[in-house]
């Protein structure tokens, strides 16, 4: 594949990401309070987004290598920044996904606002990372 082509792949991944990441901060509030089918559709939709984001995730951070491999620089502002923010990024969506996310679906302790904020951030991280990618 062309060095084109994997920047278009790397780009769709991170579109889908933060992109997804978006709609679901503006969705989700409204499907929760909804009480007609919406935490029904609410869990479909955060199952679905889950498996689609972790394939972006997967495809970002293997484009993502091969663009370190072509020399960019990592200790480089402000590539240097972006990867410390992917790395926490990544922490807080295992966090959000695998724990507090399944925990707050079966009304488990205060593990709802936990996972509110964990999202929230996440939308907010990955919007400075979109920034700081513009200027790579």
């Amino acid at each position: 594949m062309t060095y084109t082509g994997i920047l278009f792949l790397h780009l769709l991944s991170a579109i889908t990401w933060v992109g997804g990441n978006i709609l679901f901060f503006a969705v989700a509030p409204r499907l929760r309070r909804d009480p007609e089918g919406g935490p029904a559709a609410l869990r479909v939709l955060g199952r679905t987004f889950r498996v689609l984001s972790w394939i972006a995730m997967a495809i970002l951070l293997t484009t993502g290598a091969y663009f370190l491999g072509q020399g960019w620089d990592y200790r480089a502002w402000p590539l240097s920044l972006k990867l410390v923010i992917v790395g926490v990024v990544l922490l807080l969506k295992v966090l959000h996904d695998f724990w507090i996310a399944p925990a707050a679906a079966r009304k488990r302790g205060g593990f709802f606002h936990a996972a509110l904020w964990i999202g929230r951030t996440n939308v907010f991280l990955g919007i400075v990372i979109v920034y700081l990618s513009v200027w790579l």
